[in-house]
C-alpha cells in the first residue's frame, strides 16, 4: 500500500510540473505577442491605435443593451454586424470601447468566413453614463462604428 501512495506523488508531482511549465510558457508566448491597444488610457488614444473615427455611425451595427443601468459590475451586452460573411465580405474583429472606463478597452471578438454570423454576447463593467462604441474592421480595411448611450447608475469599475 505505502508504495502505491508514494508512486502516486511521484506521478502526480511530475504531471503538475509539466503541466505548470506549459502553461507559464504558453502564457509567456501570449504576452509577447504585439497589442495595438496597449498602455491605452483614454478613447482618443484607443481611436488613434485602431485608426478610426468614431464620430459617424453605422446602421450594419446594431448594439443590444439596455438604456439604463442600476449596477454598472453586470451590464448585458450583444452586438451585431450585417455582413455576408464569406471569402470576399466578411468581419475581421470587433472592438468595443467605452468612452468614460478607467480603461477604455473592454472587449474584441474575432470571426472568419466560417464563423456564419459576426455575433457576441457578453456582460460588460461601465464606470458611469456614457457611450459605448463597437468598431467592426473589416477584410477590406474598412471600418464600421457604432455608438450607443447607457445611463449608470452604480459605478462598476471601483476597487474595493
Amino acid at each position: 500500500m505505502r508504495m502505491d501512495e508514494q508512486d502516486f506523488k511521484v506521478k502526480f508531482t511530475r504531471r503538475y510540473i509539466i503541466g505548470a511549465a506549459g502553461t507559464i510558457a504558453l502564457n509567456g508566448v501570449v504576452l509577447l505577442l504585439p497589442d495595438k491597444w496597449a498602455g491605452a488610457k483614454s478613447i482618443k488614444t484607443s481611436e488613434k491605435q485602431l485608426d478610426i473615427n468614431a464620430a459617424g455611425n453605422s446602421s450594419k451595427i446594431k448594439i443590444h443593451m439596455p438604456e439604463y443601468a442600476y449596477d454598472g459590475g453586470r451590464v448585458p451586452f450583444s452586438f451585431t454586424v450585417e455582413s455576408r460573411m464569406n471569402e470576399t465580405d466578411y468581419v475581421r474583429q470587433v472592438h468595443i470601447l467605452s468612452e468614460k472606463n478607467p480603461f477604455p478597452r473592454i472587449a474584441s471578438f474575432q470571426f472568419t468566413p466560417n464563423s456564419g454570423k459576426a455575433f457576441a454576447r457578453t456582460q460588460i463593467r461601465l464606470s458611469t453614463s456614457q457611450h459605448v462604441i463597437a468598431v467592426a474592421e473589416m477584410n477590406d480595411g474598412s471600418s464600421l462604428t457604432a455608438r450607443k448611450w447607457i445611463e449608470v447608475t452604480i459605478n462598476g469599475c471601483k476597487e474595493d
